[in-house]
């Protein structure tokens, strides 16, 4: 089963339609001629809790619904206050392997290697930026040696005190012809997020590029970082966080 990280990069704390009601904002009349899009339904064939009548908690549906701001969910979960929260989401036909591969395998490895990715495109960006407004290509040596140096200042950055705050599963199938069911499976981990940043900033600290492009890159990179907060196993959701940091 493939096994993506995925970071949402938020510029300023935006929070994400949910449940609740939203605002009517009335249109200007004028229609384009819209695509007819068939998406198939999904079954939610069970659920954890549901053989005691309850009901799904609103953090799970606010997690489906791609509601991942911190802000968000610490309105709607017990124990995210002041936590830096890593939302985990895995997908499979086997319990006991999604439940395992989401909590056993090592979350601090997998967020390593998605801060490693996120410096991997910021860095490449605004060389490849600065190069294009002086007209020129950038060096494939600079680049590689500036790639080094960042990813190398992050590597330090250490996850102390994580621990797995809760955790949900929701049995679901697809309402199309030799559909199986799959497993959901919902972990929300957390640390200090004082701790957190305080370790971002020192990593920035620490890469000796005191240039004006490298502050710029540093300012960003340090957003990007301290904003990201969800690991998953699904392409399609990694290519909305691919897009979000560009």
């Amino acid at each position: 089963m493939k096994k993506t990280i995925l970071v949402f990069a938020a510029v300023a704390a935006v929070l994400f339609s949910s449940c609740g009601t939203t605002k009517e904002v009335s249109g200007s009349g004028i229609k384009g001629k819209a695509s007819r899009v068939n998406m198939p339904k999904v079954d939610i064939i069970d659920y954890q809790g549901a053989s005691f009548g309850s009901e799904i908690p609103q953090w799970v549906v606010a997690l489906a619904d791609g509601n991942y701001s911190a802000e968000y969910l610490s309105s709607v979960m017990p124990g995210i206050s002041d936590k830096k929260p890593f939302v985990v989401i895995a997908r499979g036909d086997n319990f006991e392997f999604t439940r395992q591969w989401a909590d056993l395998v090592d979350v601090e490895v997998q967020v390593g290697d998605e801060m490693q990715r996120i410096v991997g495109k910021a860095v490449s960006a605004a060389m490849s930026g600065a190069s294009g407004q002086l007209g020129v290509t950038s060096d494939p040596t600079a680049v590689d040696r500036k790639l080094n140096m960042y990813k190398q200042a992050v590597s330090a950055v250490e996850l102390n005190g994580l621990e797995k705050i809760a955790s949900y599963w929701i049995l679901k199938q697809v309402q199309t012809k030799d559909s199986v069911p799959y497993y959901e499976y919902y972990a929300v981990w957390g640390m200090s997020k004082k701790l957190y940043d305080i370790q971002i900033q020192n990593a920035m600290s620490s890469i000796e590029d005191n240039t004006d492009e490298g502050k710029a890159l540093k300012e960003t990179l340090s957003l990007q970082l301290q904003n990201m907060m969800i690991t998953s196993n699904d392409s399609s959701v990694t290519e909305s966080a691919d897009a979000a940091l560009e």
